[in-house]
C-alpha cells in the first residue's frame, strides 16, 4: 500500500512538474524571437499601405509571417521567409503569394524603420523591391529569399517616406 502511494505521489509530481514545463513554453517562457511588426500608409507621393507581421529566431533564420502591399489595385500579399535586424531597421523578403499575376511566385524583399513611438510620424518604409536579383540588389545573399541581406543601410535602396501609422522592431 505504501508503496502504492509513493509511485502514486512520484507519478503525480511528474505530471505536474510536465504541465508546469509546457504552460511556461505556450504562455511566454518560449524560444527568445525577432519581431516586426505593424503598418500604416507611406505619406504622400509614395501613397502605398503596408501590413507587416513577421517573425524569426535571434539569427535572422526560420522567419515566417506576412506582408500586405497595396499601391495601385489589386496590391499582394507575401509570404515572409527571411528577416534581418540591425538597430532600428529592418529587411524581411520571401515569396508573393497574391497579386498580380506577373508578380505571383516572384521573390521580394521590403524595408522599414522604426524611428518612433506610434504616432509620431518617425517610423519610416519605401518601395518594395520585387525580383532584387534582377536590379540586382547589393549583398543579396545567394541562397535568398531563405536569408535576408542586412538590414543596414537597406533604406537607401528602397527610397524611405514617413509612415502615418507604426512599425514596432523587437528583439530579444
Amino acid at each position: 500500500m505504501k508503496m502504492s502511494l509513493l509511485l502514486g505521489g512520484v507519478a503525480l509530481a511528474a505530471l505536474v512538474g510536465a504541465a508546469a514545463a509546457w504552460s511556461s513554453g505556450v504562455l511566454g517562457g518560449g524560444p527568445a524571437q525577432i519581431r516586426v511588426y505593424g503598418g500604416g500608409q507611406l505619406a504622400p507621393p509614395a501613397g502605398r499601405t503596408i501590413s507587416l507581421d513577421a517573425v524569426a529566431n535571434p539569427q535572422g533564420q526560420d522567419a515566417y509571417g506576412t506582408l500586405r502591399y497595396a499601391g495601385a489595385a489589386p496590391g499582394f500579399r507575401g509570404e515572409v521567409m527571411c528577416l534581418s535586424v540591425v538597430g532600428h531597421a529592418a529587411v524581411v523578403g520571401g515569396f508573393v503569394r497574391e497579386g498580380p499575376a506577373n508578380f505571383t511566385g516572384a521573390d521580394f524583399l521590403y524595408g522599414v524603420i522604426d524611428d518612433g513611438p506610434a504616432g509620431s510620424g518617425a517610423d519610416q518604409a519605401g518601395f518594395l523591391d520585387v525580383s532584387p536579383e534582377l536590379d540586382p540588389y547589393p549583398g543579396l545573399p545567394a541562397d535568398f529569399p531563405k536569408t535576408c541581406p542586412t538590414a543596414e543601410g537597406a533604406q537607401a535602396n528602397f527610397g524611405s517616406f514617413p509612415l502615418i501609422g507604426d512599425v514596432s522592431i523587437e528583439t530579444p
